[in-house]
């Protein structure tokens, strides 16, 4: 079967084949003509709204650009003000004269190290001193201890030599 043989009958009006087969590709390449250029009005609708929406960010940024350039020179004004304040107070410190008083406080610090050597030898000479003079406290006490023994030893050697004395003066003089 042909494309020529084949007949269409639409409302007692007869079409050939051929003519159907022109009728619908002349049909279907205007409908997709027409569909192809709704398709780009649709993207060009999107890409408006996008642009417009872009637009409204943008304005949306640009304002809050500029207000945080405000808040920033607001800022930054601040800081020029605190570092000027902190120069001031440097200036007014004499910053710039603390070199030599710190290397002066650095000699300083020299002398009282040597210094704080010299007193822990005295501190050692002290400690020595004093243990010697433990020592001696202790060697003084028994000797002490010792001559009140030899003190009770001398009195009772006296009692007796006092008796001893009594005892020849009676006998010397029995009636005296």
């Amino acid at each position: 079967m042909a494309l020529d043989d084949l007949e269409l009958n639409i409302g007692g009006q007869s079409f050939k084949g051929v003519y159907v087969a022109v009728v619908i590709s002349f049909a279907s390449t205007l409908a997709g003509g027409i569909w192809t250029a709704s398709e780009f009005f649709s993207r060009l609708e999107a890409q408006e709204d996008a642009v417009e929406t872009a637009e409204a960010t943008s304005a949306t940024l640009g304002a809050r650009f500029k207000d945080l350039r405000e808040s920033q020179l607001q800022a930054l004004q601040g800081y020029e003000v605190t570092i000027s304040n902190m120069q001031q107070s440097l200036d007014d410190n004499d910053v710039q004269g603390l070199q030599g008083k710190l290397a002066e406080l650095g000699t300083n610090l020299e002398a009282i190290m040597e210094a704080q050597k010299d007193l822990l030898d005295l501190r050692d000479r002290v400690a020595t001193v004093e243990k010697s003079n433990a020592e001696s406290v202790l060697k003084v006490e028994n000797k002490v201890e010792s001559l009140g023994k030899t003190d009770e030893r001398l009195k009772r050697i006296q009692k007796e030599i006092d008796d001893l004395w009594d005892g020849l003066d009676s006998v010397v003089n029995p009636l005296g």
